[in-house]
């Protein structure tokens, strides 16, 4: 888990990784960018920022449903966030923020409630508007 080479990512891996990580005191920057790309804003989690992970899912997926472009933006950047915040975390340029795997699993955890929630809301739009007559 040292260095910046490509790791295959996964729940099982991300908490894993969290664990080393804790031990450790570093950051793996290719781990932070998979897991932010595997699940957006699951990065920003394993870098001890879960706000800022929850701001990074909404914002993408708002920007998603705005219009395409701005939501895989967002997303973009929040997988460059996530890299490079685990990266200035191991050069001492930020400070260093204890992974927990608790709140890694939290965090997938309200990813899927939250794409299961769209998810419904949209299905009841549907189906409403076909109700209406209007599709």
């Amino acid at each position: 888990m040292h260095g910046d080479a490509a790791e295959p990512v996964s729940l099982a891996g991300a908490i894993a990784a969290a664990e080393v990580s804790r031990r450790e005191g570093r950051k793996n920057p290719a781990v932070a960018a998979g897991l932010s790309l595997l699940f957006n804003g699951l990065g920003q989690a394993y870098n001890g920022q879960f706000a800022r992970g929850v701001l990074v899912l909404l914002g993408s997926l708002l920007g998603l449903f705005v219009m395409i472009v701005p939501g895989v933006a967002i997303w973009a950047w929040g997988v460059y966030d996530a890299y490079r915040t685990a990266k200035a975390m191991n050069e001492g340029l930020v400070p260093y923020r204890e992974t927990s795997p608790v709140a890694v699993v939290a965090f997938v955890a309200v990813w899927a409630v939250t794409i299961f929630s769209l998810s419904a809301a949209s299905a009841m739009l549907l189906v409403a508007m076909g109700l209406q007559g209007m599709l």
